[in-house]
């Protein structure tokens, strides 16, 4: 079944791994692990759900918990989202988590009652030691919090929040004021708003791509099933609709140029890759097949990178430009598999044997491939459920879990950072600790 993960520059349409070849690629062990648990009264974590790295350290969405690591995984502070639900309440929850390069963050948590029913949705900034500095109270107002997506922007923060038909814009200054509260109708076929890329633009502005997911249906007595629906949007600083851009039925990849322009990708089984360029003012081109036309099942992608998008389609990769032309391709049994993410070093792709790879953006070479479990030699999911950062100086995080491990004390999630050889990230002195 496909599913999402919604980062700056990537959308992984259907996650899988791929076997290939290392013989040209040099395997890379973390600098560090850091290992969570439940232990000592802790919520247990399900899985890490979401990772913001910066320059100086990386915040966590535990789901049940959050935390902030430095870059040497020294833990800063883990807050318990619990701590501040009324009495009554059945769970708190994280639902975003933001990491500024001050070293403070923004973290949205809720608190449900029993029944699932919402008694408070608040967005606090956290300290570098995780002292609480603001709180806003954003109420009970029914959304899909748990997909909502934190952007930091200067003077405060923006939280687009998902809601049944539609997308919400809060933007909340550093003193937790409400700066600005927009909605985006967005009616869908069964009006389920996922977030599938968004960038923030430096004059406030953002771009967002969209998907609205299929509605369940019937195979006994057979219902018919709605086509799911993708959009683009352009939103102002105010929250408020530039224009949009209806993408078209199928779970679209977007991605967004340096200059505000976007690049929409469709493709289905035995059908060629169309490709539709969008200028910053919102003008759609006419879609375009790409690749020459062959038939290219599209199951991942990511980019841009210089102006270059990694595909990968299930027996192969693929190297395109914006107007639809191969520069390279690559057999998965000698290049990767899935494109999870991207910087300006490459691209990461899933592996097997291992938890990724690094591949070039010049001509799809294998560089590096990361094994996180080269400290211990535990067998943990790979990819590492697919969440990569991958920062400009080389350094690279992923999360990693491992749910067969159930007995005491359980340690169901792990944080791994690795560094691009040659990078000035390699620098850092290897360690490794259990939180």
């Amino acid at each position: 079944m496909p599913y999402h993960i919604a980062v700056a520059g990537l959308v992984v349409l259907l996650a899988g791994a791929a076997v290939y070849t290392t013989a040209q690629a040099e395997r890379q062990t973390p600098q560090w692990s850091v290992t969570f648990d439940n232990a000592n009264g802790q919520f247990a974590i399900s899985v890490v759900v979401g990772t913001r790295a910066t320059s100086d350290g990386i915040a966590i969405n535990l789901l049940r918990s959050a935390a902030s690591l430095t870059t040497e995984g020294v833990r800063q502070w883990r807050m318990d989202p619990a701590g501040a639900c009324p009495p009554d309440a059945a769970n708190g929850y994280v639902d975003a988590v933001e990491r500024l390069p001050t070293g403070e963050s923004w973290v949205l948590r809720s608190c449900y009652a029993p029944g699932a029913l919402p008694q408070r949705h608040e967005l606090v900034r956290l300290a570098a030691d995780g002292g609480v500095l603001v709180a806003t109270d954003l109420g009970t107002t029914p959304a899909l919090w748990s997909r909502a997506m934190l952007v930091a922007q200067p003077g405060g923060v923006v939280a687009l929040v998902p809601h049944n038909d539609g997308l919400r814009w809060l933007r909340i200054g550093t003193g937790g004021d409400v700066i600005d509260d927009a909605f985006t109708e967005l009616v869908g076929p069964d009006e389920t708003v996922i977030i599938a890329n968004a960038r923030l633009w430096p004059n406030g502005s953002a771009s967002v791509g969209t998907w609205q997911r299929v509605a369940s249906c019937n195979i006994s007595p057979p219902t018919a099933c709605a086509r799911p629906a993708s959009t683009l949007l352009r939103l102002n600083a105010d929250g408020s609709e530039r224009w949009r851009v209806e993408a078209g039925t199928f779970l679209a990849f977007f991605g967004f140029e340096d200059d505000g322009s976007s690049l929409i990708a469709e493709s289905a089984s035995d059908r060629p890759l169309y490709l539709r360029r969008v200028s910053a003012t919102g003008v759609a081109d006419t879609p375009f097949v790409a690749a020459g036309g062959e038939p290219i099942n599209l199951t991942g992608a990511a980019g841009p990178v210089r102006g270059r998008y990694l595909a990968y389609s299930r027996t192969e990769l693929l190297l395109i430009d914006r107007n639809g032309t191969v520069l390279v391709r690559r057999l998965a049994e000698s290049a990767g598999g899935t494109a999870l993410a991207s910087g300006e070093r490459g691209f990461i792709t899933g592996a097997l044997a291992s938890d990724g790879a690094l591949i070039s953006s010049d001509d799809l070479s294998v560089l590096a491939v990361f094994d996180v479990d080269g400290i211990d030699g535990a067998i943990w999911d790979s990819p590492g459920n697919a969440l990569w950062s991958v920062l400009d100086d080389g350094t690279i995080y992923t999360n990693s879990r491992r749910p067969s491990d159930t007995a005491p004390s359980q340690r169901l999630a792990r944080i791994s950072r690795f560094a691009v050889p040659g990078s000035p990230a390699a620098d850092l002195i290897f360690i490794a600790r259990f939180d």
